[in-house]
């Protein structure tokens, strides 16, 4: 697993997911595939363990992974993989931004009122 990287201004949990929402997303990591322990992906990405829950607990709200009491972490064995073109996502996260700039704007004019 890829290192934090302090520059990113994304959390680290939100690094930690992302990093493995890509493996599950490209096939690193299997249907059904057990995932490190909390604890022995703190350890890799010199984090604590509630910030290793954290990124699972939004992996398993976006149905990518799926907890066992006792068991640990296992990626979804109905998991439906798409092509992802990054360039695709990026202009999405753009507009997405865009869009968020733009009701910002509108809230700061109604308040005004």
């Amino acid at each position: 697993m890829p290192k934090l990287d302090p520059n990113d201004s994304r959390p680290p949990f939100q690094q930690i997911a992302d990093a493995l929402r890509r493996s599950i997303m490209n096939g690193d990591l299997e249907p059904g595939e057990k995932l490190l322990s909390h604890g022995k992906i703190a350890a890799e990405y010199d984090v604590a363990i509630g910030t290793v829950k954290h990124a699972f607990s939004l992996l398993q709200n976006e149905n990518l992974i799926v907890t066992r009491q006792g068991q640990g972490a296992f990626v979804r064995t109905n998991l439906v993989r798409d092509e992802v073109d990054e360039s695709e996502v990026a202009a999405l996260r753009r507009a997405v931004e865009a869009l968020t700039e733009r009701v910002e704007a509108v809230e700061r004019q109604l308040s005004e009122r």
